[in-house]
């Protein structure tokens, strides 16, 4: 009977950090079904990867298309499938989309999508599967659970702490999430609702996941810890701490998620934070961390200002800007970092349009304020709703940080395709070029990592750090989810002027063993699979 598929003459690159090799791949039934000089098999697809490395399709475990509500709009997810991305994880950063115990606990990703937009007929996690499944997304997708979602779903915009009866029902619904297929469980500490959230409460929560861990190449696998930390900033030291001491007390599967240093200034603390995930992972802790490739974040405006300004939530951030004595407090409190702030770019919100793309000193001098002010007001204009490219993260740090043996390549990017571009609004060019800046400027371009060394913390890495079974790496049996790309050719040209760019490069594109992508062009839908 004949393949599926027949990949000949590729350099392959299998994931777990094997010297490339010369060899055919045969595929059949979704699955890796031989690798080696095959000769000539019938095969409905025969694929010539001559000149190209054949690799297993890129694995994104920090993925914001759900909270952004393309995981919806985009089922194609183009921007990634172009990139050579065949599976994506949501949940992160605090904020999934399942469970709610009603519908408006959807508010806790307002930060990033228009809700108004919304349409919820879903509560718990199985019943949100339901409705992926019949969306038939191209990519695989996966979800983690979101600490904000769960706090929310209990006491909605309320700003305190947890009665010992309210942590017993989030701590429920976590396990009956978990039981249900969530991969594991995120925080987004850096957000207001999240804040008010002890390192105890966190902790509770976290202890139900060694108790629901599956399997992973063969063996015992807890589902994942993602931690969103507390400060990224002055207090990234501490918070570092903080997720690891978490994570040893309940004996969690830590992966820290876009670890950064903001902030010239705090620059220095990122070598003694990575040295001390270091030290957790000599120790025992079973730890990771991802990165993008960047130096410009893209960051909600808000988490800018001082703390105080946003307890209460979004309405109460309104109205502390608007009080003249608050307002003045604020520029005291941040007076010495007017010149870091400069640069910033506005990307995205309820805003008017002519202020896309522009930066806080053009916005300054166009309307004679000065930058503080023109940050409060750009805040009140868009009701606190605004995404910012801040050009504030150290080009050694990160060089540093995808060197170590701990740091995974994830995106922290949502989905999107070349109509958007009409919205008028920005998107952080991660989205349309995280895997393929990484191969083009850090691997061919900068040297600082093989392609085997990328690619592994692309695939099998990430793969093994979720819990995904027989994916991730190019072995006999493993599912069929292939990346072709040509390593002279294969580029990110998405810009933060013009991020609207499909990466270039990638030859084709299989996933559960069907063909995606090939010549530019999506040739299937609906093939991915809920994980």
């Amino acid at each position: 009977m004949a393949l599926d598929i027949l990949i000949k003459n590729g350099t392959i690159i299998d994931g777990v950090g094997t010297p490339a090799f010369h060899a055919d791949v045969a595929v059949k039934n979704g699955k890796i079904e031989r690798i080696g000089f095959l000769g000539n098999p019938s095969a409905e697809t025969v694929i010539d990867a001559a000149g190209c490395h054949v690799a297993p399709g890129f694995i994104d475990i920090n993925n914001a298309s759900d909270r952004h509500w393309t995981l919806f709009s985009h089922p194609d997810l183009e921007s990634y499938l172009y990139q050579g991305v065949t599976t994506v994880i949501g949940g992160n950063c605090g904020s999934s989309l399942a469970p709610l115990t009603t519908g408006n606990v959807i508010a806790a990703i307002q930060k990033w999508a228009d809700i108004k937009q919304i349409n919820v007929n879903w509560l718990s996690l199985s019943e949100f599967f339901d409705e992926v499944r019949k969306k038939k997304f191209l990519l695989n997708f996966g979800t983690l659970i979101g600490h904000a979602t769960l706090r929310r779903s209990i006491v909605k915009d309320e700003f305190r702490d947890l009665t010992d009866g309210e942590l017993s029902q989030a701590k429920h619904l976590l396990e009956t999430a978990l039981s249900q297929g969530a991969m594991g469980f995120s925080t987004g500490l850096g957000y207001s609702h999240a804040k008010m959230a002890s390192a105890e409460e966190i902790a509770t929560l976290v202890s139900t996941l060694s108790a629901k861990g599956g399997s992973a190449f063969g063996g015992k696998q807890e589902k994942i810890y993602s931690a969103h930390l507390r400060d990224e900033g002055s207090k990234l030291y501490e918070s570092v701490v903080e997720a690891i001491e978490v994570s040893k007390k309940t004996k969690a599967n830590l992966e820290i998620s876009h670890f950064k240093a903001v902030g010239q200034n705090n620059w220095p603390i990122f070598k003694k934070g990575l040295e001390e995930i270091h030290k957790a992972a000599a120790e025992g802790l079973n730890v990771n961390f991802d990165v993008y490739p960047y130096t410009s974040t893209a960051t909600v405006f808000y988490t800018l200002l001082p703390d105080f300004v946003a307890v209460g939530g979004r309405m109460k951030l309104l109205e502390n800007l608007k009080n003249p004595e608050l307002k003045k407090r604020v520029v005291e409190e941040m007076g010495d970092r007017e010149g870091e702030f400069r640069n910033i770019i506005i990307a995205s919100g309820d805003i008017d349009k002519t202020f896309i793309g522009k930066t806080l000193e053009f916005i300054a001098k166009n309307q004679g304020t000065g930058i503080l002010e023109t940050m409060i007001n750009l805040l009140l204009a868009a009701e606190g709703k605004l995404i910012v490219f801040w050009p504030s993260l150290s080009e050694e740090n990160l060089t540093e940080a995808l060197k170590s043996n701990l740091s995974i390549i994830a995106s922290d990017g949502a989905a999107f395709n070349l109509e958007d571009s009409k919205s008028g609004y920005l998107s952080h060019p991660r989205s349309f070029g995280c895997f393929t800046r990484i191969l083009s400027h850090y691997v061919r371009e900068k040297n600082i990592l093989s392609f085997e060394e990328a690619i592994k913390k692309m695939t099998a890495l990430p793969a093994l750090k979720i819990g995904l079974k027989h994916r991730g790496i190019i072995k006999d049996g493993y599912f069929a989810d292939i990346a072709i790309f040509n390593p002279e050719t294969v580029k990110d040209m998405a810009t933060f002027d013009n991020p609207f760019q499909y990466s270039r490069g990638i030859h084709s594109v299989i996933i559960n063993g069907q063909l995606a992508l090939s010549e530019g062009k999506i040739q299937n839908h609906g093939l991915g699979e809920l994980l």
